[in-house]
C-alpha cells in the first residue's frame, strides 16, 4: 500500500456565481406566488393540484426553460368526515377526529373503548408488547401511537379500531401507509393494515382517558375515506449547464388546504430560483433540474418514487446532489439547520450554515428516511433538507392543518430560505470537486455501528465488519490522495461515495424502496439492538437473528465492492502520474 499522504478538506467557499444567484433573488415575486398557491386546495389530482402543475409548467415555459410534465398514476388517499360518540351521553354529541392517510373505513361501528396505558408511560420490550396487544382484542384503543407498526400490530391482535391522541387541540394529518410510493403486488396484501385509525385532538383525547378511569365506555365510530388510483402531473425543468451532471432540486407541490409554509413557500422558491440560474445559465457547470412533485402527503411519497422508478438510469449516472425544500419561510424561524447524508463532512456544512444564523450554528443530523428521501439507491452521495426551525426546536404547530395559512409566512425568512436552497444549488452545480469528505464518512459509519454494538446482545455478532471497515478506511484514504490534482473527479465520487450512502441508508436493493417507516442508519442491524431471549418470544427472535446475519452479509459484500472501485481509481490516476 503506498503512503497516505493528508487530504485537503473542501470547505463551502461563496463565490461571485453564488452571490449573483442569491442577490437576484425578488422577494416580490415569491411572495405573489405564494399568495397564488394559497388559493388552490392542491390535492393530489384534484382539479386544483393539476391546475397548480400547470402554472409552474407555464411559468417554466416563459422563462423559456424546458420542463416536462411526468404524468403518471398513484394510488392516493384522502381523508373524509369522522366522529366518535360515547354512548349513555344525555347529549350524545360528536367529537370530530381526522382520519390518517390509508386508514380503514367505519360505519357506526359500535365498541368498547380502552386505553392503551404503555403508550403514556413508556416503551415496552418485544415479550411485553405481546401482552399489551392481546388486551386489544375486540375493541377500539385510545392511544398516543400513531406508528404504521403500531397499527398493524394492532390489527393482528384484533383491535376494531385506533384512535390517536394528537398533542394540540388541531385537526392535524398524519399517514398510516408503510409503502414508500405506489404499491406492488405484496404490499396491497401486507403493507396497508386497513384498520380504522384517525387522530383525535388533545383536550378530547384526554377527556376521554380520565373517564375510562372510572369505568368502561361504549362508542360509535364512523369514518369516511377516498382512496383509489388518480392521475397527477409533476413539471420537471431542466436548466443545462456544460455538463450533464446535474444537481436536483426538489419539494412537493400537494399540500393540506392551503398549505403555505407546507409547501407553497417552497414551491414559489423553485420557481424563482428557476429564472434566477436560467438567466445565469452561461455561467453554469454542471446543469441544474427542479422537480415539483405530487402524492407526497396522499400518496406517501409516490410522485418522487414514480420519477426514481422512471428515471433511474439518468439519476445514477448524473445525479450529484438532492436539495429537498419542505416547510420554508414559517414566522417565527430563525435558525437554519441541515438534515443530510453527512458527505459533505461537518466542516463544511458548519461553514455555509455560519452565514444563515447568529452565532455558531447547530450541528449537522443525519438524515433520516422522509420527505420524498427516495434516491439512495441510485448511489447520490450528497442529499441536504435544510432546516429552517426554531431556536427551542419546537415544531411549527399549524404543520399538516387548517392553520397554515398566507398568515404565517414571514417575506424575509421566505427569501433567506430561498437564498440558502439557491446558494446551495449553485455551489454544487459549479464547484471543481464535489466536497466528499469519504473518510470522514468511514469514521460516521463507525461510529454507528459501535453505537449499535453496544446494545446488541451475545447472540449478535458485527465482528466481521471491522476488518473489513479497516481495509475499506485505508483504500478511502489513497483515494482522496490520489484524486488531490486530478480533474473531473465526478464519477469516482459517485461509485465509491454514492455506495457508501446506499448502504448506510438502505437495507434493501438499488431498485425498490425500504419501507416508509422511522428507521434509523443501519436500520436492518439496528432493529437487534437490545433484544434477548428473556425480553423477546422465539420465533421473533429467531427471525431477528436471521435479518441480522443477512444485513451484515450486505453490509461486508458491498463495503469490499466500494473498496475495489477505490482500489480502481486509485490505480488509474496512479498510471497517469507515472505516464506523464
Amino acid at each position: 500500500m503506498k503512503k497516505i499522504k493528508d487530504k485537503k478538506r473542501i470547505l463551502y467557499e461563496k463565490t461571485e456565481f453564488s452571490e449573483a444567484v442569491s442577490g437576484a433573488l425578488d422577494k416580490s415575486r415569491i411572495m405573489k406566488d405564494v399568495e397564488m398557491f394559497c388559493r388552490l386546495d392542491r390535492y393530489t389530482g384534484s382539479r386544483d393540484g393539476e391546475e397548480a402543475a400547470e402554472r409552474i409548467a407555464e411559468r417554466m415555459e416563459e422563462l423559456g426553460i424546458p420542463v416536462e410534465r411526468e404524468k403518471y398514476q398513484v394510488y392516493r388517499s384522502l381523508p373524509g368526515a369522522a366522529s366518535l360518540r360515547v354512548q349513555g351521553d344525555s347529549i350524545e354529541a360528536a367529537v370530530p377526529l381526522t382520519p390518517y392517510v390509508y386508514s380503514g373505513t367505519a360505519k357506526d361501528l359500535e365498541a368498547e373503548l380502552v386505553f392503551d396505558r404503555t403508550s403514556a408511560a413508556g416503551g415496552c420490550s418485544q415479550r411485553e408488547q405481546r401482552a399489551r396487544m392481546a388486551g386489544f382484542s375486540g375493541k377500539l384503543v385510545l392511544t398516543y401511537e400513531n406508528s404504521f407498526s403500531f397499527a398493524c400490530e394492532a390489527k393482528r391482535a384484533g383491535a376494531l379500531g385506533v384512535l390517536t391522541i394528537w398533542h394540540a387541540d388541531l385537526a392535524h394529518h398524519g399517514t398510516l401507509g408503510g409503502v414508500w410510493g405506489t404499491p406492488e403486488p405484496e404490499d396491497l396484501v401486507w403493507h396497508y393494515p386497513g384498520i380504522p385509525f384517525a387522530e383525535i385532538g388533545k383536550s378530547a383525547g384526554e377527556e376521554l382517558q380520565k373517564r375510562l378511569e372510572s369505568g368502561p365506555l361504549t362508542v360509535r365510530l364512523s369514518i369516511e375515506m377516498c382512496q383509489g388510483i388518480v392521475s397527477s402531473t409533476m413539471p420537471v425543468a431542466r436548466i443545462q449547464g456544460r455538463s450533464e451532471k446535474f444537481v436536483l432540486v426538489s419539494g412537493h407541490y400537494d399540500s393540506w388546504y392551503e398549505g403555505a409554509t407546507d409547501n407553497g413557500v417552497a414551491n414559489a422558491a423553485m420557481m424563482e430560483l428557476a429564472r434566477v440560474f436560467q438567466e445565469n445559465r452561461e455561467r453554469l457547470e454542471r446543469s441544474v433540474v427542479f422537480a415539483w412533485w405530487s402524492g407526497h402527503s396522499d400518496g406517501r411519497y409516490a410522485g418522487s418514487a414514480w420519477y426514481y422508478d422512471h428515471h433511474w438510469e439518468e439519476l445514477k449516472e448524473n445525479c450529484v446532489a438532492h436539495i429537498n425544500m419542505d416547510i420554508c419561510g414559517c414566522k417565527g424561524s430563525d435558525v437554519v439547520g441541515f438534515q443530510t447524508s453527512m458527505l459533505e463532512g461537518a466542516d463544511f456544512d458548519r461553514e455555509f450554515l455560519r452565514g444563515f444564523n447568529e452565532g455558531e450554528p447547530d450541528p449537522p443530523v443525519s438524515m433520516t428516511r422522509f420527505a420524498d428521501q427516495t434516491f439512495w439507491g441510485a448511489d447520490i452521495p450528497f442529499a441536504i433538507m435544510p432546516k429552517f426551525i426554531k431556536k427551542d426546536h419546537e415544531m411549527f404547530y399549524w404543520w399538516h392543518t387548517r392553520e397554515d395559512t398566507f398568515d404565517k409566512v414571514d417575506p424575509e425568512v421566505a427569501l433567506r430560505d430561498t437564498r440558502v436552497i439557491g446558494e446551495l444549488a449553485a455551489f454544487f452545480a459549479n464547484c471543481g470537486k464535489l466536497p466528499a469528505d469519504m473518510s470522514g464518512f468511514v469514521d460516521f459509519m463507525e461510529s454507528r455501528l459501535r453505537a449499535i454494538e453496544e446494545r446488541l446482545g451475545g447472540d449478535f455478532d458485527l465482528s466481521p465488519v471491522w476488518p473489513v471497515l479497516g481495509r475499506l478506511r485505508e483504500a478511502v484514504m489513497d483515494l482522496e490522495a490520489s484524486m488531490e490534482g486530478q480533474e473531473n473527479t465526478d464519477d469516482a465520487i459517485l461509485e465509491t461515495a454514492g455506495e457508501l450512502a446506499r448502504i448506510t441508508y438502505t437495507a434493501s436493493s438499488p431498485y425498490h424502496q425500504d419501507p416508509a417507516v422511522k428507521a434509523p442508519v443501519f436500520s436492518g442491524l439496528a432493529m437487534a439492538e437490545g433484544l434477548t431471549r428473556e425480553n423477546t418470544e422465539e420465533e421473533y427472535y429467531l427471525a431477528v437473528q436471521t435479518r441480522f446475519v443477512r444485513q451484515r452479509n450486505r453490509l461486508t459484500g458491498q463495503m469490499k465492492q466500494v473498496l475495489e472501485i477505490c482500489r480502481r481509481w486509485t490505480a488509474r490516476w496512479e498510471n497517469q502520474e507515472g505516464n506523464m
